[in-house]
């Protein structure tokens, strides 16, 4: 999965004004509940934000969880499936991952690929859904070992574990549309 490796450019419409926009405090991706399905939409935004972890390409992303169904796709009856949708060199592109859930209680649903597979190379995910606050975390974390290393040890450069949150999409990718300009004015 790896948010910080993707190329991703979304053309968004109708957004608040930069002045507006920080007069508000960051809002979490709305998280509908159903009885046996759950889903949200969002922008993915790191908890440490910085330059080295602030995406530089936009990209919203669709989670839903259902607690059946999934045995056939990851061999779990209950699973997550991720879309993330995107604009690449100019053309549409999603992605679409599905993720086992190891845990759905009343607290919390955890779904998670796999941290021993070959593919994605780098990386593994933990997608966290707390239904007490409503929040969706994911969670990057590197791979280790023989087979996971990335072409010249590229997978080196990919941070031990990286966590974010599921943001409200329009004002996030208005927030980063003003860091951005506010950054070229200040070079």
């Amino acid at each position: 999965m790896g948010r910080v490796w993707r190329v991703f450019v979304v053309f968004a419409l109708g957004l608040l004004p930069a002045s507006a926009q920080s007069q508000k405090a960051a809002q979490l991706a709305e998280l509908n509940l159903l009885d046996d399905f759950l889903f949200a939409d969002g922008v993915w935004r790191a908890d440490n934000l910085n330059e080295k972890t602030e995406l530089s390409f936009d990209a919203v992303t669709r989670v839903e969880c259902y607690k059946h169904g999934g045995k056939d796709l990851v061999s779990s009856n209950a699973y997550c499936m991720q879309a993330t949708a995107s604009i690449i060199i100019g053309m549409p592109d999603i992605q679409v991952d599905y993720l086992p859930v190891v845990v759905w209680d009343q607290d919390k649903v955890i779904a998670a690929s796999s941290s021993t597979a070959a593919l994605p190379i780098c990386t593994w995910t933990q997608i966290t859904i707390n239904l007490h606050d409503h929040s969706v975390m994911a969670t990057d974390t590197r791979k280790l070992g023989k087979g996971h290393e990335g072409i010249n040890n590229s997978c080196e450069l990919v941070p031990l574990a990286q966590t974010y949150h599921l943001m409200e999409k329009m004002q996030e990718l208005q927030r980063r549309r003003s860091r951005a300009a506010q950054n070229k004015e200040s070079k």
